[in-house]
């Protein structure tokens, strides 16, 4: 348990240092910045199993949770030389396939309904922290994702989802955690996980402590709206918008106006994206902002809606492990297997100098 994950202004510290010392690209400061990547399935499973059918292995004709917790660790090396300092896990994971008779029906979720969390999800988390803490690396941390909030009871399961999350991960021991409270929380009042009511919750997971120590919290905004009125933007201790709803002028200039707002002129923190695309013109306009850049990659097979600017409906679920593409549609090959997620890895290596 020897990396550390600290905040320092605008800058990320790993183990006391800034990120990337002494780096400069072309003029852009690299140092402070903490490159990531959405790797929301790390520990992905289903319950439901009319749907988890849809998660099989193309090699083997099964889905295999710890198989696909398994490999993930095992690629984390690979992240790592390229340059790669954090990734965000998650405790309900993300999409995977949009169709409603699967999206609406799957069941992954890390918290029982009462929001107490189930063990085989947490052993499988313990393995994903142990492999990055052993590399120097962080790991973001999301609660929860909107579309398995239909498995919680009300809003009291979620207030015990977030203490049960917190201290579990306090009492693991492990130092490199950053938290993603909610996946892309919206403006409204009319929910604890909404914009004018989430503080609430990022408070009540920075109140809690182990001799004095406390996590780091934030909560990822949806791109349509980085600004949604409430006192979340005051809690939080860094900044975490998503991107992959604009270009890379629109990124430039949203990157802008947070920086401008009475929140962070009051209070300079780090702007880490934790959620934009396979775009790396939006990856250099983020770092022109210094600004932290998460690299997004759904993968072909998901179905019904187009996300962002890359077309994953052009085609259907590769047929062969080896080739299966992206991060997000299960199973993932963790690997850096096609050209997409090589030019983001290559590109993070140039700009950090660490191969």
């Amino acid at each position: 348990m020897g990396t550390t994950i600290e905040i320092d202004g605008d800058r990320f510290l790993i183990n006391g240092q800034p990120t990337y010392p002494g780096r400069w690209q072309r003029g852009r400061r690299i140092e402070g910045l903490l490159f990531n990547a959405r790797m929301i399935q790390a520990i992905f499973d289903d319950e439901n199993p009319e749907t988890a059918v849809h998660w099989r292995y193309p090699d083997t004709g099964v889905w295999d949770a710890d198989r696909n917790t398994a490999e993930f660790c095992a690629a984390l090396p690979e992240y790592r030389r390229h340059g790669l300092l954090a990734v965000t896990g998650g405790l309900q994971g993300g999409g995977s396939i949009y169709e409603p008779e699967i999206y609406d029906h799957y069941v992954n979720t890390a918290f029982t309904p009462q929001g107490n969390l189930k063990p085989a999800y947490c052993q499988r988390l313990h393995k994903v922290l142990a492999a990055a803490d052993a590399l120097g690396m962080v790991v973001i941390v999301n609660y929860f994702y909107w579309r398995q909030l239909q498995w919680l009871e009300g809003e009291s399961a979620i207030v015990r989802a977030v203490e049960s999350a917190t201290n579990w991960l306090l009492d693991s021991g492990y130092r490199n955690i950053l938290v993603d409270l909610m996946n892309e929380f919206q403006a409204g009042d009319d929910h604890c996980l909404k914009s004018q009511r989430i503080h609430e919750l990022i408070e009540l997971a920075k109140s809690i402590t182990r001799q004095g120590r406390r996590l780091l919290v934030s909560s990822s905004v949806h791109p349509e709206n980085w600004q949604p009125a409430g006192k979340w933007a005051e809690a939080v201790d860094f900044y975490l918008p998503h991107g992959n709803n604009q270009d890379a002028s629109e990124l430039r200039q949203e990157i802008r106006s947070l920086r401008a707002s009475p929140a962070y002129q009051a209070h300079p923190r780090p702007i880490l994206i934790n959620e934009d695309s396979i775009h790396l013109d939006s990856l250099e306009a983020a770092v022109d902002e210094y600004a932290s850049w998460g690299y997004y990659s759904q993968g072909y097979g998901c179905g019904v809606w187009q996300h962002g600017r890359f077309n994953w409906l052009e085609y259907g679920r590769e047929a062969n492990y080896a080739d299966l593409s992206g991060f997000q549609t299960v199973p993932v090959n963790w690997g850096i297997n096609t050209d997409e997620k090589r030019a983001f890895f290559n590109r993070v290596s140039e700009l950090t100098g660490e191969r």
